[in-house]
């Protein structure tokens, strides 16, 4: 099964408000994920010490997107507006300020869009 970590978005992903990640992955690696297929949710990746906290579910092969196009409903799929509502911040600040420097950087990433399936007891 394949692996997908979500580092300082694990809380947001346990809490059921995260239906969506961006990554800046090669062709090649973004074609071995597909629609339907379950994947592992980690807190960091296994090579540092990271572990298994969820099961997800691909909702849509991931695809090429500018982060200048995202929209407000990705900033709630991305488990933004909920960060914001628990008064978290990201990497020293706001979510609402990190989302517009993202928006601003203009990155060429990789979509991918799940639903959690299952917690892992930790």
């Amino acid at each position: 099964m394949l692996i997908i970590s979500f580092a300082w978005t694990t809380d947001v992903l346990l809490s059921g408000n995260k239906s969506c990640t961006r990554r800046h992955w090669s062709e090649g690696y973004a074609r071995q994920f597909r629609c339907g297929m379950e994947c592992q949710g980690w807190d960091r990746g296994p090579r540092i010490g990271g572990r298994q906290v969820a099961v997800v579910r691909l909702m849509a092969d991931p695809y090429l997107q500018r982060t200048s196009m995202m929209t407000e409903m990705d900033y709630a799929a991305e488990g933004l507006k909920w960060m914001e509502e628990q008064g978290m911040t990201i990497r020293g600040m706001e979510p609402r300020e990190f989302w517009e420097q993202w928006k601003a950087a203009d990155e060429l990433v990789y979509v991918v869009r799940f639903q959690l399936v299952s917690r892992v007891d930790i």
